[in-house]
């Protein structure tokens, strides 16, 4: 995800190239989808794919692109309601982060017990040595 975004929803895009299927990005504190899609001059568009028609239907093809910035002007059509086919067959083709491996937490240094620990008072000179 960018760092300026903290909500990710997916999209249909009909632009002049073609029909696309990706996540637009946007911070929800500030904006609301509807406000990027229809307001600002560029947005993020995350894991774009190209929707291709077969005869099984509507297909995404991943363009292998983190993310690429859209031009509000070159949107012609857009859709929220994508068909839950669709959608299933675009999350199963996201890249899965590798899990992380389970590192053991750093040992914790023991602590000296309260009647080994020794202070030492600042101005007080130590006279046995």
């Amino acid at each position: 995800m960018l760092e300026k975004a903290t909500r990710k929803q997916l999209v249909l895009l009909q632009t002049t190239s073609g029909l696309y299927l990706g996540l637009v990005c946007f911070h929800h504190g500030f904006e609301s989808l509807n406000f990027v899609l229809e307001k600002r001059e560029f947005f993020d568009f995350e894991w774009p794919a190209f929707v291709a028609a077969d005869s099984g239907g509507l297909r995404p093809v991943l363009l292998g692109l983190e993310h690429i910035v859209v031009q509000r002007q070159n949107v012609v059509w857009y859709s929220t309601e994508v068909p839950e086919s669709l959608a299933l067959q675009y999350r199963r083709q996201l890249p899965q982060p590798p899990p992380e491996p389970d590192r053991p937490s750093p040992p914790r240094p023991e602590r000296p017990s309260s009647k080994d620990k020794v202070v030492t008072f600042p101005g007080v000179k130590d006279d046995d040595k």
